[in-house]
């Protein structure tokens, strides 16, 4: 039985983590500017925020340095699991069909050790490819967004997207004050009138038929300027805005998504996350089976 299961898992990493190879934003170039994270001069963002204490520098040192440390994990943590997948599991056929027996105690070593470093590099990975999934905005998540104007004329914008609710608005008319409120403001938090990665998915960024061809919809009467909320203030200086405010309660994009880019970067980037989690509960089982393999007597069990 520890043969078989130190074989199991073996193979397990290693067809989690092709698959997670396989579909890795990072790896696959699915997040358009990642690859100048590597080349980030975080220390320049650092001294600069020593010299002033200023919060932004203190912001972007802090985001330099999560797609730095992404951008490095995703390479070596899944690639030096493959290796170790493909190693434990050449190893683990042998001893399943009883070739090897002399070395089975350093092979249950093997097992244990890159059970541990491999549990150890993709969880420190899933911590920081997880937290800028679901925490950091799309702010230079260039050439990734789709959007094309509403009159059809095929202009394209891409770059990074003030965050919709459902419907597809960013702001609603706040009859207390008389001026349409950015629904998803936060005070000193510039950047949270910005979609998520984690926002991809939804049908607000990607195409949806009644956005792109009801031309005569709110979706196209009650249009409010993009910069309109620029994440300094709450609510948008009435000169921004041209609409009726009795038949526009919200306000709309004049870009819609015009294709599925965006859900395709959310599937393939949660993929690789849920298969990472996978890969580090194979990685405690190969851990355990190994040091059981170890420390077994070398008989048949």
């Amino acid at each position: 039985m520890k043969k078989t299961l130190f074989l199991v898992f073996s193979g397990a990493i290693l067809i989690f983590t092709i698959i997670s190879i396989c579909c890795a934003p990072i790896i696959n170039g699915d997040i358009i500017n990642a690859s100048s994270w590597k080349t980030k001069n975080c220390k320049l963002l650092e001294d600069a925020y020593k010299l002033d204490k200023n919060d932004d520098n203190k912001k972007a040192k802090n985001l330099c340095n999560r797609q730095k440390a992404m951008y490095g994990l995703e390479y070596s943590s899944l690639i030096i699991d493959a290796i170790f997948g493909f190693i434990c599991t050449i190893l683990g056929l042998l001893h399943y069909f009883d070739i090897g027996k002399t070395f089975e105690k350093i092979s249950g070593l093997i097992g244990l050790a890159t059970g541990i470093i491999g549990f150890i590099l993709t969880i420190v990975y899933i911590s920081y490819s997880g937290y800028i999934f679901t925490n950091d905005n799309t702010e230079g998540f260039d050439n990734s967004f789709k959007f094309t104007i509403t009159d059809f004329s095929g202009i394209s914008y891409n770059g990074p997207i003030l965050k919709l609710n459902k419907d597809g608005a960013f702001a609603e008319w706040d009859k207390s004050k008389g001026q349409y409120k950015c629904m998803f403001y936060k005070q000193n938090k510039p950047n949270s009138i910005l979609a998520t990665y984690s926002d991809l998915g939804k049908k607000q960024y990607n195409y949806e038929k009644k956005m792109n061809f009801n031309r005569d919809s709110k979706y196209n009467n009650c249009i409010g300027s993009y910069d309109a909320c620029d994440g300094s203030n709450e609510y948008i200086d009435n000169g921004l805005v041209t609409v009726n405010v009795n038949d526009c309660p919200y306000l709309y994009l004049n870009f819609y998504p015009s294709g599925v880019e965006n859900k395709y970067v959310f599937d393939r980037w949660i993929t690789t996350i849920i298969f990472s989690c996978l890969i580090i509960a194979c990685c405690i089982g190969l851990a355990i089976f190994g040091f059981l393999l170890f420390k077994s007597d070398g008989s048949r069990i």
